[in-house]
């Protein structure tokens, strides 16, 4: 694995851990790591070793969101803008669409951008001691990095444009009580819970979960005709796998089943 400016790779079995690593500055996202979460998010995407992917913040805070005082960040013109709006697209789809399962351990601070890499995974754990912020209209902004597209599929929509259009802090316990969690733990279970969901998730079928994973996202983008026809063509890709026998013959055989992937 190459080495990150911004970033901390560890990989333990079959589980990767991505540290966002600018303790200083709450992990505020540079020009820099928004580049390289879209390249280890790539990464992870195509190493066969890696079945779950952890996201998580150095120094207590998740992330903080666009470090604004980092001049790459900053642009000049509308059009120079848009162009680098259309790279923070990619960098967008490039972790909401890993095939792999992928967890969020917040422990802090996780506002505006920060906030959405959170949501934008497929499970959210937090400690007692986190926050959630949308700030991005307190900076004249309208909510990015996939945000929209994450507070409208875990939130009721009024529920989601409260938290976009005033740009409150929320605290954990707030954001449990409207859904956005997966688990709320005290501070010093959060490492243990995650722990236990990374690799009861790296033991599952690798390409099951990826297809489970697409059905799921673009669910709301289907009609019922067309969901059906997902699910009935990706029901036919895992009937033919060697996972789904190895399944078979761990239940007749009253053992765990030992997934490859294949």
């Amino acid at each position: 694995m190459p080495e990150f400016e911004s970033l901390v790779w560890e990989q333990e079995g079959a589980v990767a851990t991505i540290t966002l690593n600018r303790p200083q500055k709450k992990n505020a996202m540079s020009w820099v790591m928004f580049n390289e979460i879209q390249a280890v998010f790539d990464r992870a995407a195509s190493e066969r070793q890696v079945r779950c992917v952890v996201l998580t913040g150095a120094g207590g805070a998740f992330c903080s969101g666009a470090d604004l005082s980092d001049p790459a960040n900053l642009v000049s013109s509308t059009g120079e803008f848009k162009e680098r709006m259309r790279i923070i697209d990619g960098i967008v789809r490039s972790f909401l669409r890993c095939p792999k399962p992928t967890i969020a351990k917040v422990t802090g601070v996780a506002a505006g951008a920060g906030c959405n890499l959170a949501l934008g995974c497929d499970l959210v754990v937090a400690s007692t001691t986190a926050s959630f912020a949308e700030l991005f209209v307190k900076r004249g902004l309208v909510v990015d990095f996939g945000g929209t597209w994450a507070l409208s599929r875990l939130l009721p929509l009024n529920k989601a444009k409260e938290l976009a259009l005033l740009g409150e802090t929320i605290s954990a316990q707030e954001a449990d009580r409207l859904g956005l969690l997966n688990r709320l733990c005290e501070p010093e279970e959060v490492d243990a819970v995650v722990k236990d969901l990374a690799h009861r998730l790296a033991a599952m079928p690798p390409q099951t979960l990826a297809l489970i994973k697409e059905n799921l996202n673009r669910a709301h983008e289907r009609s019922l005709e067309e969901n059906l026809e997902a699910e009935s063509i990706s029901q036919a890709f895992t009937f033919g796998t060697e996972d789904m026998r190895e399944a078979v013959q761990a239940f007749i055989e009253k053992r765990e089943p030992r997934f490859t992937g294949r």
